[in-house]
């Protein structure tokens, strides 16, 4: 079966379940963790995510008040696939998986780890299929990514 091209407006709502998801997982683990710097950091991560939702939230209603090219379909069939698999395979685990497998400050970490590296990732495939503004938010929230990969790496590294 082919695979259907996603629009702007299915990738923003794939970016916006991205983020909801590190939201959840952070909120969460902020709960979970008796390390207070852990519990900070976490507690960070999930304002940021939260305001990652929102730009996604406002960016998806400026394309779906816009007419035109920006609310046809522009991926391609493999891009489609590609950037399908990357969501599908869950950047951030369910937070029944994260109960069940990850127990200790560290794995949870090592956990965050490979989520905002694969969140960097989905956004800088995301890239040359967009438009310029759509650009100019993914540019910044890749930035504001590698600035939690960082942060995060830094706590392990103290771990």
């Amino acid at each position: 079966m082919l695979q259907e091209s996603f629009n702007s407006i299915e990738v923003l709502e794939m970016a916006k379940d991205i983020e909801k998801k590190g939201l959840e997982f952070y909120q969460f683990q902020a709960q979970r963790t008796d390390n207070q710097e852990i519990e900070e950091l976490f507690l960070k991560l999930a304002g940021d995510e939260r305001d990652h939702y929102e730009r996604f939230e406002m960016l998806e209603k400026a394309v779906r008040d816009k007419t035109g090219e920006e609310a046809e379909y522009v991926y391609d069939e493999e891009v489609s696939a590609y950037l399908n698999s990357l969501v599908e395979f869950s950047v951030f685990p369910a937070e029944a998986e994260v109960q069940e497998s990850f127990t200790g400050s560290r794995e949870v970490i090592e956990m965050a780890i490979r989520a905002e590296k694969d969140s960097i990732l989905f956004y800088s495939e995301m890239l040359p299929y967009n438009r310029e503004a759509t650009k100019k938010v993914l540019n910044q929230l890749i930035k504001e990514e590698k600035q939690h990969l960082l942060d995060l790496m830094k706590i392990r590294a103290s771990l």
